[in-house]
């Protein structure tokens, strides 16, 4: 599939971006509203679809979640399993397309999904499966870059510039169309990174830009399964 082949080619170098300081303020700013919604507790077993080269999987693992992340590059997975070794954390990681899960009805307490659908061919089909494999009384939480904001102009530039970028053939997301593809009756949306990619100011002053924002670049979405 070209999505596969496409993140094959930057898994090795795919961690870089968050060891830049724009990119680990991005990641803090994502990760605290995906978490706000998510609200893992230690013990609990928790799907991660498309999980990249192991960002939020290894960071649930280490908070004591019982985590199985699936992903449709093998490359990806196996930067991922060197990550998870090498930190010694425990994460079950697999091989699976997300419009095909490889799991049984009701297997999990919450499933996560962050910049997957922008990829997905199907991202309804991808989201009809997270829902399948959630349990009755759980929640999935999905993260998206929002149409039209600074960050999904930037990456369109990028990948007319690049035919090898991931983005050549992304999809992007209002909140009031993440909330109509998202499985179950009820869910709550917001968006949050207020600030775009030619940010170059202290991390102090991106912080405050957050608690006033009234909108952003990136959409943060639950969905409770009742």
């Amino acid at each position: 599939m070209e999505e596969r082949s496409l993140f094959d080619e930057k898994a090795r170098h795919y961690d870089e971006w968050y060891q830049t300081p724009l990119g680990e303020l991005v990641d803090r700013i994502e990760k605290e509203a995906v978490y706000s919604y998510l609200e893992s507790r230690e013990g609990e077993s928790i799907l991660e679809i498309g999980c990249g080269t192991g960002n939020y999987a290894l960071d649930l693992a280490a908070r004591g979640v019982k985590v199985t992340a699936v992903d449709i590059s093998p490359a990806m997975l196996e930067r991922a399993r060197e990550k998870a070794r090498a930190s010694g954390l425990e994460v079950e990681l697999l091989l699976a397309d997300a419009r095909r899960l490889p799991f049984p009805h009701c297997s999990f307490d919450k499933v996560l999904a962050v910049t997957l659908l922008e990829f997905v061919p199907q991202p309804e089909k991808a989201l009809e499966e997270a829902y399948r494999v959630l349990k009755i009384g759980g929640r999935l939480v999905v993260g998206a870059i929002a149409e039209d904001s600074p960050w999904a102009r930037f990456y369109r530039e990028k990948a007319q510039h690049n035919p090898s970028s991931v983005f050549r053939k992304a999809r992007f997301f209002t909140l009031e169309e993440l909330l109509a593809l998202l499985p179950g009756k009820e869910k709550m949306a917001r968006t949050v990174l207020s600030f775009g990619p030619e940010f170059t100011g202290p991390r102090g002053e991106a912080l405050e830009m957050e608690k006033s924002a009234q909108e952003g670049s990136f959409i943060v979405a639950v969905s409770y399964k009742i």
